[in-house]
């Protein structure tokens, strides 16, 4: 009798599922009725790809693949949008891309519009016509073409064309002439990185990669690091936070194990749930003020170690290519690495080039940026 009871009559916890679920509904309804009512509130363009016409917001430059990413990635719209860096960084890739392609066929009016266009993506100007949420394609590609296709239909604005109309400046044959998504994206995260950062370094002979994102820091001296070293500083705030995340690791997983264990509408894992839970909230929240106040707030570049590692570095070799070639260069760089020689000595010592002309070529500052070409 009492099993058909309490059969009949829903549970505490799925009323409260319920509830919650009818909670979210509304929400969810609310919000989708609120963006339909502002987009259908003003006049649309019709904008065409390979999967057909869509309807885009007429004050909007951006085209069908955006409107498509935003229908398909309802994913907390719009709080979590590409970072600003990222749009900043497309637009420095694409003006550089275009001074590329001017020398190798792009129609020069077409090349100084996008030019033009992409500068105002980078200054931070059209912000507001970049609406993508990070969560999208792994590679990035819808982000990439809300790129092409802002600077594309920008572009015919400035020539004085019909946006949407594709012309005079396509945003795939023009905007992202010789380029793909899988090269175009992780390039501008690493421009993101380096603007934030605001220090590029080359990296020492003895590693790997051109341009990697390494840097020499000079940490806070808010402890003696070593009991045996005097003068030694530790990064011990980094210690310390890469610890906590590990335990936070641990207790997540001790959550998800607890968390599959409820059966019939029960679960006798609570207290570890919630143990692990505000634990790791925190301990995170403890930590992460630590490490901005003992340790982020006293961070500064080490800049006369940086300046020393770039000059050492033999990647700066590439500099003499356009002066010596290929071939002359390469010996300079393996007669610098075989008798331990920095470029410019190995350079003077085999004649290539004189102090002064080394000089000339080798600024690595001018290497972290587009710059302008000359043969």
């Amino acid at each position: 009798m009492n099993v058909l009871k309490h059969a009949a009559v829903p549970g505490r916890y799925a009323l409260a599922r319920a509830a919650a679920n009818t909670s979210r509904s509304q929400v969810c309804t609310t919000r989708t009725l609120h963006t339909t009512i502002a987009r259908m509130s003003s006049s649309t363009r019709t904008e065409t790809d390979a999967f057909g016409a869509l309807q885009v917001p007429a004050d909007r430059y951006w085209g069908a693949q955006t409107e498509r990413s935003l229908e398909n990635f309802k994913i907390n719209q719009p709080q979590d949008r590409m970072p600003p860096p990222i749009i900043k960084a497309f637009g420095i890739l694409k003006g550089a891309a275009a001074t590329v392609n001017m020398r190798y066929g792009l129609d020069e009016t077409i090349g100084k519009a996008i030019q033009q266009a992409a500068a105002e993506v980078a200054e931070g100007k059209l912000l507001d016509h970049f609406p993508l949420v990070v969560w999208q394609t792994g590679s990035g590609t819808q982000s990439n073409m809300n790129a092409n296709e802002v600077i594309s239909n920008r572009a015919i604005e400035i020539l004085g064309g019909e946006m949407g109309s594709k012309k005079p400046v396509h945003p795939n044959d023009h905007v992202n002439r010789s380029a793909s998504s899988n090269d175009t994206f992780p390039t501008v995260m690493h421009i993101a990185a380096v603007l934030e950062n605001g220090v590029g370094a080359s990296s020492p002979p003895s590693e790997p990669g051109a341009t990697p994102l390494q840097v020499k820091l000079n940490l806070p001296e808010n402890e003696p690091g070593s009991s045996i070293m005097p003068g030694k500083v530790n990064p011990t705030q980094c210690e310390a936070l890469t610890m906590v995340c590990a335990q936070v690791m641990g207790n997540h997983v001790a959550t998800t194990i607890g968390g599959m264990n409820g059966q019939f509408e029960l679960n006798v894992y609570k207290p570890l749930v919630i143990r692990n839970l505000l634990h790791s909230v925190r301990i995170l929240s403890d930590g992460m003020r630590s490490f901005e106040k003992n340790l982020v707030v006293g961070l500064a570049a080490n800049e006369q170690k940086i300046a020393s590692i770039m000059q050492e570095s033999l990647m700066l070799v590439t500099c003499l290519n356009p002066k010596i070639g290929y071939d002359m260069a390469s010996k300079v760089a393996k007669n610098a690495h075989k008798k331990g020689l920095t470029l410019k000595e190995s350079a003077m010592e085999l004649n290539a080039l004189t102090e002064e002309e080394f000089d000339t070529l080798v600024k690595p500052e001018l290497m972290v940026g587009p710059a302008e070409y000359k043969p």
